[in-house]
């Protein structure tokens, strides 16, 4: 597994932020700007570090709430988990930087991106009723299987294979940047979160909508997990409905196990049987009958693709974000630039110092990956998100909770809405504590 959130605010809307830090400014090294959102977990500010050639860079810090910050275990568990993360250097990832404590705070340095997730780009172009096309969305599924791919086969600094699973690939894990650009986040918060001590055995965490049929029965994941969960991404965003149909949770995870995905064919009339039969095998039961890794997968999309439409890719992708959420960014911007305290002065390095303990550094800041950014003179947007769920960090699966039988499918309805309506919470969180 990996670390957790690495993108993690969650606001009503994208472009929605908390406001401006009012009594901390200052957490060690870094300059808070304002306030993008807070969650069950901790809160996310935009910052600014400067870099020892005196370069400023835009992060996102990440404040555990205190309840975490006591957790000693707990907050073990995270610094090894960032450590893992911090690893992860790959175009379709968002970074992670360093992971440390203030004052004792517990703070996670991450990239600053501008971008929305896929969750919202598929509402919003529901909304407007211009769903996004089969080809736009077979490409950012295959940037994102990139990424997997890079992850599942990462190899650490003692030359051993690192074995990360991301274990919750959905659609509010995907983000889509102005400029067209495919960023996965979040990894490994489910296990960062499971492997507390008190945590009983038998458990699952995730998105139910988008389990593997192994994860849903608790079992060891491998890579092929994630294959099934980009299958059931990608279905969702070509035909607006998910695979499998249940009207609980509790028989959703039978029906991931038990049902045959109808052919997504069926469903949009601008996919061909060849679609049909490459995505169909992401989706299959049995982890050995699916693609044997992300990367077998992505360059089957990538074949796809190019026979259909070779001329789709980041571009286009950037136009449609850039259009269909432009008041959005230009509020955000706005804000950005209204930011900022004149009354605060920056601490010297001695003092910064006095305050702050690096738990993981991976030497991030001496310049290697906060080299200047040529596109630094526009202000980034960091779009923001939230589950639909209150608080969801202590809601669990158990693995008998999937014991139910599965309704006749006659009976099973369909709550997920279909292409025509509202993206009404087909990947919001849904981890339930098993009545």
């Amino acid at each position: 597994g990996a670390f957790f959130n690495i993108v993690m605010a969650r606001a009503t809307r994208p472009g929605c932020y908390s406001g401006r830090v009012r009594r901390t400014r200052w957490l060690g090294p870094y300059r808070l700007l304002y306030r993008i959102a807070s969650g069950g977990m901790a809160e996310i500010y935009r910052a600014v570090i400067t870099t020892p050639d005196g370069t400023p860079h835009d992060v996102a810090i990440k404040r555990l709430l205190p309840r975490y910050n006591e957790d000693e275990e707990f907050i073990t568990m995270l610094a090894d988990e960032a450590r893992i993360t911090a690893e992860l250097s790959h175009p379709n990832i968002a970074q992670v930087y360093e992971f440390g404590v203030v004052d004792g705070q517990h703070v996670l340095a991450m990239e600053f991106l501008d971008a929305v997730d896929l969750r919202s780009l598929l509402r919003r172009c529901r909304e407007r009723e211009q769903p996004i096309s089969p080809t736009l969305a077979v490409f950012i599924v295959e940037q994102a299987l990139r990424g997997l791919h890079y992850a599942h086969t990462r190899v650490g600094p003692d030359g051993q294979p690192m074995n990360v699973v991301h274990r919750d690939f959905s659609p509010s894990n995907l983000l889509v940047s102005f400029d067209g650009q495919v960023k996965l986040i979040d990894f490994g918060i489910a296990k960062a979160r499971l492997n507390r001590s008190h945590t009983r055995g038998g458990i699952i965490k995730g998105k139910v909508k988008y389990m593997s049929p192994e994860q849903t029965l608790g079992r060891r994941l491998d890579a092929r997990s994630d294959v099934f969960a980009a299958g059931v991404v990608l279905y969702y965003a070509v035909t607006g409905q998910l695979p499998f149909f249940a009207p609980s949770d509790a028989e959703l995870m039978v029906a991931i196990r038990e049902q045959d995905p109808d052919p997504p064919s069926r469903q949009h009339p601008l996919l061909d049987p060849a679609f049909d039969a490459l995505l169909l095998r992401a989706l299959r039961k049995e982890p050995e009958a699916r693609y044997p890794g992300a990367a077998d997968f992505a360059d089957a999309l990538h074949a796809w693709l190019a026979s259909r439409d070779p001329g789709c890719g980041a571009d286009r992708l950037g136009r449609l974000v850039s259009r269909i959420f432009a008041r959005e960014r230009m509020e955000a911007e706005l804000q950005a630039g209204e930011c900022g305290f004149d009354d605060d002065p920056e601490p010297t390095p001695s003092q910064a110092a006095r305050h702050y303990t690096r738990l993981v550094d991976p030497g991030h800041f001496t310049g290697s990956r906060l080299a200047p950014d040529p596109r630094a003179d526009v202000e980034a947007w960091l779009a923001t998100r939230r589950h639909e769920d209150e608080d969801d960090s202590d809601d669990f699966w158990t693995a008998d909770a999937a014991t139910h039988e599965l309704p006749r499918r006659e009976d099973a309805t369909n709550p997920h809405g279909s292409a025509s309506q509202t993206h009404g919470g087909a990947d919001e969180t849904t981890t339930r504590r098993a009545r």
